[in-house]
């Protein structure tokens, strides 16, 4: 992991957002979470670039190094037909690459990585591998502050990382991945699978699927293997990451989650056998779920301020429609770029 960047937008405070009647007071308590970032009407494409150079400007490499650019994002990223990766070619990179939006929820930037790791291994003097992740949830269709029950508020940013094959920032030991199929409909219960919504006007409320998926299942008696599956794939996925990095939970120093509420998080680390004190949550609850970009933005924090330094590992680790599970564990190796350059409202 050669450089990494992030742009988060200014910070609106869920209290402002109680007293606008955007969310409950009893709502916004029980989550514990303070703040989500919110960009206006700054494109995903725009925030996307300002990771971007910066994750190029710390890696040491140039725009002619880079290989292969894949992009991910949860949210609709511009203009339907048009991808938002050409828009990073043409004002960073130039032609001579292979660009790829990917599509594969808030798991997006885990999934990119591994697709990445056989490229600079194949391919170890073709340069490196840009990797970005942005979204902006601040349009119709839906509501940052009602996702749904039991989901973080959702925020807007933008993170960037360069893998290659030359010693930078972090090593990435580990990228393993799993997937529930038979919970893939808890995503979408209850909506046709044609048309798309987003060309007929329907709403996105995660919630209400879900809430339809755990009724049907615990009708039919079978929400109980639901559970159970579920939090076996998370350990299981976990467990060989951890393996395959060849540490034990006892070696990680931090483990870099998605923004969730506090209860939500806390039963999601208790299951892994970890506290919600040796995680990144206090950094998320100030942020909201930035889609694909929670773990980079999360991590950028723990570089520059400190709380992680050469020889630290961490667990990264986090589900997403599928349903889809990633665990990766990486290794600091040099902080001294980072320090006391936490992401800024300009990108700076």
């Amino acid at each position: 992991m050669a450089g990494i960047g992030v742009f988060r937008p200014q910070t609106e405070s869920v209290d402002a957002a109680v007293r606008q009647g955007l969310v409950s007071k009893e709502a916004a308590d029980a989550s514990g979470i303070t703040g989500v970032s919110v960009a206006g009407d700054v494109s995903p494409a725009e925030i996307a670039l300002i990771a971007a150079r910066q994750a190029l400007s710390s890696s040491g490499l140039s725009a002619y190094d880079i290989g292969l650019l894949l992009h991910t994002g949860v949210w609709h990223q511009g203009p339907d037909g048009w991808g938002p990766q050409y828009y990073l070619q043409r004002h960073l990179l130039g032609d001579d690459l292979l660009a790829v939006e990917l599509r594969h929820g808030c798991n997006g930037t885990f999934s990119a990585m591994q697709l990445a790791v056989p490229y600079v291994k194949c391919a170890p003097h073709a340069g490196g591998v840009l990797i970005t992740a942005s979204d902006n949830f601040g349009t119709p269709l839906i509501d940052r502050w009602n996702p749904g029950e039991g989901l973080a508020y959702l925020g807007d940013g933008a993170g960037a990382v360069v893998l290659g094959s030359s010693p930078g920032f972090a090593e990435l030991l580990s990228i393993c991945t799993s997937t529930f199929s038979g919970m893939e409909e808890v995503h979408r219960a209850g909506e046709p699978l044609f048309p798309p919504g987003a060309t007929t006007g329907t709403f996105l409320d995660y919630g209400a699927r879900a809430a339809r998926f755990q009724q049907r299942a615990t009708d039919d008696g079978t929400w109980v293997q639901f559970l159970l599956g579920h939090q076996k794939h998370n350990v299981e996925c976990v467990g060989q990451a951890l393996h395959e990095a060849g540490v034990d939970a006892g070696d990680i120093k931090t483990v870099v989650i998605h923004s969730m509420p506090r209860q939500a998080a806390a039963s999601y680390l208790k299951i892994l056998g970890f506290s919600l004190e040796r995680s990144t949550w206090e950094f998320s609850r100030t942020t909201g779920h930035l889609g694909a970009g929670d773990h980079l933005a999360a991590l950028y924090h723990l570089l520059s301020t400190g709380e992680v330094g050469p020889g630290d590992n961490l667990l990264l680790c986090g589900s997403s429609p599928g349903v889809t599970y990633k665990a990766a564990v990486i290794r600091i190796l040099d902080t001294a770029a980072f320090r006391n350059q936490e992401a800024r409202p300009d990108g700076l």
